[in-house]
């Protein structure tokens, strides 16, 4: 059985495997999970994957944990809390998710993910960038708390053609 590290009802977060790696290197690949993504642009080998990603989950400087659908205990995507700012305690959250989209548990994922930065590390301030258009994250992140703080216009280019941004956060009191 699985040790979680968090665990919420449907999802739960822990440490990255070494195996997770194939799993990474099929989402960062697949033109759906990474349609209104920066990630996803150019093909990543599975040794630049794993090197990219290994990189990431072990910088002192982000908690990044692999989320799990605790049903069939396989790992869906990962989550976590990038550039972490101890002295302005604040935090960007990112979260890419390869598997069971659209089923709600992106945002329990991100409910967690956020939970932690604030109770644990003691962050007043988590912010995240998402595509205009990807209207069921626009919706998770809502869902979870956060609240659009502006637009920067045609930040993303993808897919043959420009994509506004918008950035949302949520602060501690806000919870």
């Amino acid at each position: 059985m699985t040790e979680y590290f968090l665990k919420g009802e449907r999802v739960a977060l822990r440490p990255y495997r070494e195996e997770d790696f194939e799993f990474i290197h099929q989402w960062v690949n697949d033109e759906k999970t990474t349609f209104y993504m920066f990630t996803g642009q150019r093909p990543t080998s599975l040794s630049t994957s794993r090197s990219i990603y290994k990189e990431q989950f072990e910088s002192s400087l982000n908690v990044v944990f692999i989320v799990e659908n605790i049903q069939t205990q396989t790992p869906i995507g990962m989550a976590g809390l990038y550039d972490i700012n101890p002295t302005a305690r604040k935090t960007e959250f990112r979260i890419l998710l390869g598997k069971d989209r659209g089923r709600g548990l992106g945002t329990e994922a991100t409910k967690l993910v956020t939970n932690y930065g604030f109770e644990r590390l003691n962050m007043n301030r988590i912010f995240l960038g998402v595509t205009e258009e990807n209207a069921g994250a626009v919706k998770a992140y809502k869902n979870a708390g956060y609240k659009v703080e502006g637009i920067l216009k045609e930040d993303l280019y993808r897919n043959g053609k420009y994509y506004n941004s918008i950035r949302m956060a949520i602060l501690a009191e806000e919870r």
